[in-house]
Parts: C-alpha cells; structure tokens; sequence
C-alpha cells in the first residue's frame, strides 16, 4: 500500500471518529468528548506521516 493510500485511511478513521464524537455528544457526554480527542489525533498524525520524509531517501549522515 502506497504511503498517500495509508494517509488517506488514517485520515478517514479520524474524521469518522470526529463525527462520531460530534454525534454522541448529545447522549454520552464523556465518550464524545473522549472520540472528538482521539479524532483530532488520528488526524494531526496523519498530517504528520504525510509530511514525514523516509530515512533512506535523505543524505546519509555524517
């Protein structure tokens, strides 16, 4: 699998963990607010994975 493929699911977790969170709001407070949490950090790490550069493709250290 292609690493933008992997972005892009990790991404959709997130967002659906977001709206889930957003959603059950209404009945479990705590556990939206626990969702909302973890799909705001599945989708900075996404961020994060989309941007990180492969050690084997950078210079060698010296």
């Amino acid at each position: 699998m292609s690493k933008m493929v992997m972005v892009a699911l990790w991404f959709l977790v997130g967002l659906f963990l977001l709206i889930g969170g957003i959603a059950g709001m209404g009945t479990l407070y705590v556990t939206g607010i626990c969702l909302v949490i973890a799909g705001l950090l599945i989708i900075v790490l996404a961020i994060k994975k989309a941007m990180w550069k492969n050690a084997e493709m950078s210079a060698p250290a010296k």
